[in-house]
């Protein structure tokens, strides 16, 4: 992430002042000092200079793994199980499952064993997601096909051909149709919300909120996938700018020439108190990052749970805030041993 992302950081120089202030705070909540290459990433974006940005690499390394327990983020980051885990959340759609393959064991959306020709035959003329459900991440592994007669108007691969691809462990849902607003703002993409929630002393919180929008025809929004990404308040509003990975920013939408500054969605309030609901399914995991989105009907939708290689950079790097605000002395507490 450094590497790539060398000319960023290399723009931004910290003066005398801010190093004092980042080397003090660290010292004093960490019992060390950091290297400042991260804080120049993130201020690289923004222009906002904060000293208690949380380092990439304290998230990835150590925190998660105090977190998060590894037997347990592994298997409830599993994409197969949305339903089994969440399906109490009555607020929350959850795409319905067509088919899923679990350690190479077919079953169709109601647990029964399956053959392929069945597969086969319950898609081919569906439009679909297809996606592996383990050890995945930034939009790798994931299909958005249109079938007509077993074969993917886009890809032109069979059904039989992406599942072969997809290997041992994957699901077939449906493809789930946006609310207007987001739809507006890029209408050839599923946009979703990154939402990370954590629990300190019982009680769970949300950190930034972050849209992702695909642009440039792509059909999805992830942002390695050369998505752009905007912060938004928890009142709805968006910010002004919305950044790609390296760092470009526009004010409106590359391609539906939408501006960002002024434009509000509804019912953000109900997507946090959802994604805090749904992270109370799973207490055992101290930190998740959701994606999660609205349907065309406006109730929260889930796509996924994201409980390991969790990200800190790009919420703070759209909003100019720390990953975890005033918690962030509890979060460094936690690993400064």
């Amino acid at each position: 992430n450094l590497k790539i992302k060398k000319r960023l950081i290399n723009k931004v120089s910290l003066t005398s002042e801010q190093k004092r202030e980042i080397d003090e705070y660290y010292k004093k909540y960490y019992g060390k000092k950091v290297k400042h290459h991260w804080h120049r990433l993130y201020q690289s974006y923004t222009g906002v200079f904060r000293k208690d940005y949380f380092p990439e690499i304290l998230l990835s390394s150590k925190l998660e793994l105090v977190l998060n327990p590894v037997e347990a983020s592994n298997l409830l980051g599993d994409k197969n199980l949305l339903k089994q885990l969440f399906g109490s959340v009555e607020e929350v759609h959850i795409p319905e499952t067509y088919a899923s393959c679990v350690n190479g064991v077919l079953k169709d959306g109601n647990h029964n064993i399956i053959s392929s020709d069945y597969i086969k035959e319950l898609v081919k003329n569906k439009s679909c997601v297809i996606k592996k459900t383990i050890e995945t991440s930034s939009g790798r592994d994931v299909m958005i096909c249109n079938f007509e007669d077993g074969t993917d108007v886009k890809s032109k691969m069979t059904v039989d051909e992406i599942i072969n691809e997809m290997g041992k462990n994957f699901v077939v849902q449906e493809r789930v149709s946006q609310f207007k607003e987001l739809s507006d703002l890029y209408p050839d993409s599923l946009n979703t919300f990154r939402v990370m929630t954590y629990i300190v002393d019982g009680e769970i919180y949300h950190c930034p909120l972050a849209l992702r929008l695909a642009r440039n025809g792509a059909d999805r929004d992830n942002i390695h996938y050369g998505g752009i990404c905007v912060g938004v308040d928890d009142d709805g509003s968006l910010y002004e700018k919305a950044f790609e990975e390296f760092g470009n920013s526009y004010e409106v939408h590359p391609d539906t020439k939408i501006t960002f500054k002024g434009y509000k969605l509804s019912n953000i309030d109900k997507l946090i108190s959802c994604a805090k609901k749904l992270h109370a399914c799973i207490p055992m995991l101290g930190i998740v990052s959701w994606d999660l989105t609205f349907d065309e009907n406006g109730k929260v939708t889930i796509i996924e749970a994201n409980t390991f290689n969790q990200s800190a950079w790009f919420p703070q790097m759209i909003q100019g805030k720390a990953l975890f605000g005033e918690h962030t002395p509890y979060m460094l507490s936690l690993i400064s041993k």
